[in-house]
């Protein structure tokens, strides 16, 4: 059976986990010894046994000001009605900023393909969240003027090189450390592990996501 190591986050559910691994609550409180599945806590450490289709993987998305379930759907290349089911959404016109939620994503995609240009946005600030220059945003999207860009413009991005961030996302390589990866992108140890409730910090994985917030 294929299974996976979950640490869980504030504002975890069993139930919202279960969804997110295509499985039951009973299969995984049976497989962690949990009596209490309404009792989970922070940081805390499952094996999952994973139900779904073995080419679907999952990331978090955080809901920004501005974002519909719609936009963010077509952003990933799923559906409203899959993001709902995932997420245990019961209105799917109404979501909240700041939540993170779960999209589908499959191996070899990027971890994200396009963005929405929103009020208010730049391409230098658009550029600096997601890892990429000004000049190279503008000759991927053949944008003549880089001040002038529109609310609904689609900006693809270029598949980012190894070790880059994505969304303010770290894919782990083979020889990370935090130490090494604190020092490529200019912050700490100690912010790497408690923006990712890491209860192991000498337990990385190839392949594992780090959220980073880069100044």
């Amino acid at each position: 059976m294929k299974t996976t190591v979950y640490v869980v986050k504030a504002g975890d559910t069993m139930d919202a986990i279960a969804r997110q691994f295509c499985t039951d609550i009973g299969t995984i409180a049976g497989f962690n010894g949990i009596t209490n599945p309404d009792v989970i806590t922070e940081g805390q450490i499952l094996r999952i046994p994973v139900g779904c289709q073995d080419d679907v993987v999952f990331r978090d998305y955080t809901i920004e000001p501005g974002d519909t379930l719609f936009a963010i759907a077509k952003m990933f290349g799923t559906d409203v009605n899959t993001l709902s089911r995932l997420n245990g959404i019961p209105d799917p016109d109404r979501i909240e900023t700041g939540r993170t939620i779960r999209v589908p994503m499959r191996p070899g995609e990027d971890s994200i393909r396009i963005y929405i240009v929103r009020d208010g946005d730049t391409l230098y600030e658009i550029g600096k969240k997601y890892g990429y220059s000004i000049e190279e945003l503008a000759a991927y999207n053949d944008i003549i003027d880089p001040d002038r860009i529109e609310i609904g413009q689609i900006i693809r991005f270029p598949t980012p090189a190894d070790g880059t961030l994505t969304d303010g996302v770290y894919t782990v390589r083979s020889g990370d450390t935090l130490w090494k990866i604190a020092q490529r992108f200019g912050t700490t140890v100690v912010s790497l592990i408690n923006l990712n409730g890491l209860t192991n910090p000498d337990m990385l994985m190839p392949g594992q996501q780090l959220r980073i917030e880069v100044e």
